[in-house]
């Protein structure tokens, strides 16, 4: 007879995300707690980026207003199929954002 092997699928991982604003910070916060038992998050970790004219500099991206807060050091780890959706969802929507502020700058010009 042959043996057939069941393969479990359980991501795990993590992701660190730099120069998250406070508005962002928000919308990760409400996800992480729809998924508390399988996305690790702390916000305590977060390192502050000092204010400067324009805030942390993205590729692309046209300078960001001196009001808007900052954060490095993200740091989102998974254990399970539920956590890695929390972070994809958590990506998209920064993905998106990035997305939206190109395309503002692109009919602006």
């Amino acid at each position: 007879m042959e043996q057939r092997k069941t393969i479990v699928f359980n991501p795990t991982g993590n992701v660190v995300v730099n120069g998250i604003t406070d508005e962002e910070l928000v919308k990760i916060l409400e996800i992480k707690i729809k998924h508390e038992k399988s996305l690790t998050f702390n916000p305590q970790q977060l390192q502050p980026v000092p204010f400067s004219a324009g805030g942390p500099p993205r590729p692309g991206q046209p300078q960001q207003p001196a009001h808007l807060a900052y954060y490095n050091n993200a740091t989102f780890g998974w254990n399970g199929e539920d956590g890695l959706e929390a972070v994809h969802k958590i990506v998209s929507m920064l993905l998106k954002k990035e997305g939206q502020q190109q395309i503002a700058t692109a009919v602006g010009q």
